[in-house]
Order: structure tokens, then C-alpha cells, then sequence
């Protein structure tokens, strides 16, 4: 019984693409550049001509602000999230980063891709 539990929450695992698999895709679309390392020694998920974007999972939307924000500077591009929405997700993250967004008047696009 404990090996099938196992077996089954393995390849559940397993077909759920990875944040960085989906941005290689996004980003390849995009024509960017991914994992472009900034002279911070930091790591920019997709760079492209306009955008420093930083690519998370709908739940890790709170990180991807100061994230994005700091990419931009570090490459002299706009701040950009790639939001990552989740099937399972009950919550409308989309909805609280846009909030966040307008309400302090930040800097940042928002792409929305599913997972």
C-alpha cells in the first residue's frame, strides 16, 4: 500500500510542469534569453528587449514584485511577472498582485501563462 501511495504522488509530481520548464517555453515564445545573470550575480528568468521578468508559480506572487523590481534595474529593462496560474489554485492570486500593483502605482507588467 505504501509503495503505491508513493508511486502515485510520484507521477502526480512528475506531471506537473516545472516553473522553469514552463518559463523556457514562455520566454523562447518571447524570443528572450533565460537565467541572463545580472552583474549582481542574480539571475533574470527571462530577459527580453523591453522586459526583466521574473516568473513564478500564482501562490509566490508576493516575491515576483520585489524580484521583477530588481531585475529591472539590474538590466535597464521594465519589471515584468510571468504569473503562473495553477488549475488547483482556489485563490485569485491574479487579482491581489494586480491590487497590489495599481494601488501602490508600481512599475511592472503582468503576462499570466497556465501551468
Amino acid at each position: 500500500m505504501k509503495k503505491l501511495l508513493l508511486l502515485t504522488t510520484l507521477i502526480v509530481f512528475m506531471s506537473e510542469a516545472s516553473e522553469k520548464s514552463i518559463n523556457e517555453v514562455w520566454c523562447s515564445d518571447q524570443g528572450g534569453i533565460t537565467e541572463y545573470r545580472t552583474s549582481y550575480g542574480t539571475y533574470v528568468d527571462c530577459l527580453t528587449n523591453l522586459y526583466a521578468i521574473e516568473a513564478e508559480y500564482d501562490y509566490n506572487w508576493k516575491e515576483s514584485i520585489g524580484q521583477s523590481l530588481h531585475y529591472a534595474e539590474a538590466t535597464n529593462r521594465s519589471a515584468a511577472i510571468l504569473l503562473i496560474l495553477r488549475s488547483k489554485s482556489t485563490v485569485n492570486y491574479l487579482e491581489q498582485l494586480n491590487a497590489v500593483i495599481d494601488k501602490y502605482d508600481l512599475p511592472i507588467k503582468v503576462f499570466v501563462t497556465n501551468q
